[in-house]
């Protein structure tokens, strides 16, 4: 008995000792995982996103944890508003909670590394040799403080979404290279009909009516990135791309007629996307992730084919075609991880080969080594031929190389509310648009310079 108590304390030892040697020195594959999980063998890792496990994420970690059973991802699903994004931050600030965060848009992103949450990438990068400017792109990264903090999984680009019928019918060719004049011509060639018969040319204003995200977007083509800022810290407003677009919308709308009055549009919530598939709209300017509405002919049984054109250009001299939403999904590691090295494995694949069985839903790859025909079959679904014209979507997905990239957001979201409430004025006729943008310059000025 005594023999066999020694043997059982020797035996304690020995496992008490390998335990040590085994313990938190540097290595990731220990039990203090960020899961708590007790293994020695496995590390788990906590990927927060917004996307909605079942259209993709799932199928995703499925195939990565198949393949690597000693790094176990597991996916944790967040709400893209401000309650969501509150709850994101705080949960990196409680050590533990999460290993690597999706970021949906370039302010956010900025604040949180400002804030310490996002580790500088750089050491990873180079150890791999993981050439970015091959992978992605130029201009698809911005350094902060000539540091890589994260890598954009997707591409969501802006487009006009063209009923192909009324198209041909008005004897008019595909778009492939256009500005907002000849936009305007369009959509008054497309109108047609009164009352609850009438088919709108236009739809610009996306889900609803919104006047900053589709300004901003059409002002970059002509000025690039950081469109509302001067270099010297005040307000880009006098610029006249600003005008050219109100002026746009104002002769669309009170004018021509080709276009929902915005009064009207806000008012009865009116989606551009269901009005387009519902035949009452010919032009919408929309993103990818509106494909899968198109797709979707229980919800929305159409029987016309769906064209595609870029969105219109301020002037025949622009030459940043890219102005729409372009870069996206910013994958990033948190800077509080224990789990540093598992992380940046996961997050090579998932930015590049990964996140395909996201490409359905609408999200194209960034990476530039993406098989561009399997991205379109999957984007466009069984019902390809029947529902796009295929060349088209080709030409408006791929076209662009590079995209304009925001790295100024002083007062942004305040700029946001004064754009907004100066373009309502100058759309239901309450001042004109160069009283509106000249009330825009004056209150962003005074904001700017607080």
């Amino acid at each position: 008995m005594k023999k066999m108590s020694s043997g059982l304390v020797l035996m304690l030892c020995v496992a008490l000792l390998l335990s040590a040697c085994s313990g938190n020195n540097g290595n990731e594959k220990t039990g203090e995982s960020n899961s708590g999980s007790n293994s020695d063998t496995v590390t788990h890792l906590k990927f927060w996103g917004a996307i909605p496990e079942e259209n993709g994420p799932k199928q995703a970690l499925d195939t990565w944890n198949a393949a690597n059973p000693d790094i176990q991802v597991e996916y944790v699903r967040y709400i893209n508003d401000e309650a969501g994004n509150t709850k994101l931050e705080t949960a990196l600030l409680a050590k533990g909670e999460i290993d690597l965060f999706i970021n949906y848009s370039m302010d956010k992103l900025v604040k949180r590394i400002q804030a310490g949450m996002a580790e500088p990438l750089d050491t990873y990068v180079q150890n791999d040799s993981f050439d970015l400017k091959d992978q992605f792109g130029e201009n698809a990264i911005v350094k902060m403080e000539d540091k890589t903090y994260y890598i954009p999984a997707i591409i969501l680009n802006d487009f006009v979404s063209i009923n192909k019928s009324m198209l041909d019918e008005a004897n008019l060719p595909i778009p492939t290279d256009w500005t907002w004049d000849e936009y305007v011509s369009y959509a008054s060639k497309l109108s047609k009909g009164q009352g609850n018969d009438k088919v709108w040319g236009s739809f610009v204003n996306g889900a609803q009516p919104k006047i900053f995200e589709y300004m901003d977007k059409a002002v970059k083509t002509e000025l690039g990135a950081n469109a509302m800022y001067k270099e010297d810290g005040s307000s880009n407003f006098d610029n006249a791309a600003f005008k050219k677009y109100l002026d746009v919308m104002f002769q669309m709308e009170k004018t021509d007629k080709s276009q929902p009055p915005y009064a009207e549009a806000k008012m009865s919530k009116m989606e551009g996307s269901r009005m387009f598939l519902g035949g009452q709209v010919a032009m919408n300017w929309v993103g990818t992730a509106s494909l899968r509405d198109i797709k979707n002919l229980e919800s929305y049984p159409h029987d016309f084919v769906t064209a595609f054109a870029p969105p219109p250009k301020i002037s025949t001299s622009s030459k940043n075609i890219g102005g729409g939403t372009g870069y996206l999904d910013y994958v990033t590691i948190n800077s509080q991880t224990k789990n540093k090295d598992a992380a940046w494995k996961f997050m090579k694949w998932y930015v590049t080969e990964g996140n395909e069985p996201l490409i359905a839903g609408g999200r194209v790859p960034a990476w530039k080594h993406a098989d561009q025909d399997k991205v379109a079959e999957l984007i466009l679904g069984d019902n390809a031929e029947k529902l796009f014209d295929i060349n088209s979507f080709k030409a408006v997905a791929f076209g662009v190389k590079d995209f304009v990239v925001d790295t100024k957001f002083d007062k942004y979201p305040e700029l946001q509310v004064i754009t907004n409430e100066e373009g309502e004025r100058a759309l239901i006729g309450d001042e004109t648009t160069a009283e509106a943008v000249a009330n825009m310059k004056k209150r962003a000025d005074e904001l700017l310079g607080k």
